[in-house]
């Protein structure tokens, strides 16, 4: 059961950053002005935190 309840968490947090990226850009088309808030840093990171997880198909058990 641990490892269903991790396929969904990771696949819960997929869909969120997949959602997150989409209004980034949306966000970029609409306007005009592009100013470093720090939003794209943030989102690269956790890009990357969450590819890292998935790749290395080890089951995390978190509590």
């Amino acid at each position: 059961m641990g490892r269903l309840r991790h396929f969904f968490r990771l696949s819960t947090q997929r869909d969120d950053l997949e959602t997150r990226l989409l209004a980034q850009e949306y966000r970029f088309l609409l306007l005009d002005d592009h100013f470093d808030d720090g939003i794209d840093r943030k989102l690269q990171s956790r890009c990357d935190e969450l590819s890292a997880e998935i790749s290395s198909r080890r089951y995390r058990h978190h509590h």
